[in-house]
């Protein structure tokens, strides 16, 4: 198969990186065979066997993608380096007029297929929002819960502030 799909792509004038090129088994509820690669990961997205729910809302195996690892711990170095929590000076809007535009851009980019793997990133952005809220606000300075109580009334008071609160299921 590895030939035949060499010698097409040559046709085009192109050829088969050797290293990244494989054939995999893309298992789901239908196929019971396994494998050891059942995965690849391909411009920000890892392809693998997910649950995923049929029109009778009933659970199975299908082979989806979704955002890779690396492309995740890529978004939460980002966050990491805005230091939310150092930024006391601003106002809660403020931050999101600012790093909205990056967020949405994650999230329609990645959530666009399985949107149920970029909910990590979500709540990650969410406890660093809620350590800039205990620097900023001395009342819940060292009241980690309080932190939180406080900012699922914020998402309820103005729930399209930050995109992914407006988001379905990226809430956690």
């Amino acid at each position: 198969m590895m030939q035949f799909i060499a010698s097409r792509l040559e046709e085009c004038g192109l050829t088969i990186h050797p290293e990244k090129s494989k054939i995999l088994y893309c298992k789901h509820s239908r196929r019971a065979g396994t494998y050891p690669n059942v995965q690849f990961t391909f411009l920000g997205f890892t392809f693998r066997p997910r649950k995923a729910l049929n029109k009778q809302n009933q659970p199975f195996t299908s082979f989806l993608p979704g955002a890779s690892d690396d492309a995740l711990k890529r978004m939460r170095q980002t966050v990491r380096g805005w230091k939310l929590h150092r930024q006391t000076s601003v106002k809660l809007a403020d931050l999101a007029q600012q790093y909205n535009p990056t967020i949405r851009g994650w999230l329609q980019y990645y959530g666009t297929f399985y949107r149920t793997a970029m909910r990590e990133l979500s709540q990650y952005i969410d406890r660093k929002l809620g350590q800039w809220a205990r620097r900023k606000y001395k009342t819940l300075l060292k009241r980690k819960q309080r932190s939180e109580e406080w900012l699922i009334k914020m998402k309820k008071a103005v729930p399209l502030m930050f995109y992914h609160w407006s988001v379905e299921g990226m809430v956690g």
